[in-house]
């Protein structure tokens, strides 16, 4: 639900209850007012924690892209090591890298969505609850009429949109993906889709070191890896 539902609710509650307690009117109101101003200070509070969110996000998605760079470099690094089967190595771990860094971009900017989604439903909360201390007399004299039967409807509490609800559930979706990524790296380990993470990197520590490296035959690979390993050897002849 909600927070913008929730002060509904909560504003059509307290004002049902304030009937049947038969208080007086104008300090009702009053602490109705109150009450939608703490709600606006939780809303505040998941605004910015949405915000932080996205950032999060953000640095995410540019950690991976330096990441792809790396991959890039280090497949032809190993080409011009006349190490085939190692640059096919390094294409696979950046066709991962592409993959994980797709996913968080969709949900970063499915994040951004939800945060302007946010900011616009609290601006919504703040101008009810300006326009209730303005009326507070109105609605005073509402709610003595409301005591005849009316109900709390003519004080206007009805619930509005649920874009904090959306952030909830991307907050949900963000975790999930973390863990999708884990599962995603476990999986590929254990049906040896090629060298595990620890052994590629000691590889390519040496290659790096060294600034060479010896000829290893190429292994099988995908027509997508295929087509990046003559590309960059065309790269490389190119340059030379």
């Amino acid at each position: 639900m909600g927070i913008f539902d929730r002060m509904g609710k909560v504003i059509s509650s307290n004002v049902n209850a304030l009937l049947d307690k038969a208080e007086d009117p104008q300090k009702s109101v009053d602490l109705l007012v109150d009450e939608m101003k703490d709600q606006i200070k939780g809303a505040r509070k998941e605004l910015v924690d949405g915000i932080a969110a996205e950032k999060v996000l953000r640095k995410k998605v540019e950690d991976l892209d330096v990441e792809v760079e790396k991959w890039d470099r280090r497949a032809e690094l190993a080409l011009r090591a006349d190490d085939e089967k190692l640059a096919r190595e390094a294409l696979l771990q950046k066709k991962r890298v592409v993959g994980e860094r797709d996913r968080a971009e969709a949900l970063r900017a499915e994040q951004r969505a939800a945060v302007l989604n946010m900011k616009s439903e609290l601006e919504r909360m703040e101008a009810k609850q300006k326009e209730y201390e303005v009326r507070k007399g109105t609605l005073a004299t509402q709610l003595k009429q409301a005591r005849a039967g009316g109900g709390a409807e003519g004080l206007g509490a009805k619930p509005g949109g649920s874009a904090f609800d959306e952030f909830r559930r991307m907050e949900d979706k963000i975790e999930h993906h973390a863990q999708e990524v884990a599962a995603h790296r476990e999986v590929e380990d254990a049906i040896g889709g090629g060298m595990n993470e620890m052994d590629l990197e000691a590889k390519f520590r040496q290659l790096e070191g060294k600034g060479g490296g010896g000829s290893t035959a190429a292994g099988s690979g995908s027509p997508e890896i295929d087509d990046e390993i003559a590309k960059l050897k065309k790269k490389i002849r190119i340059g030379s």
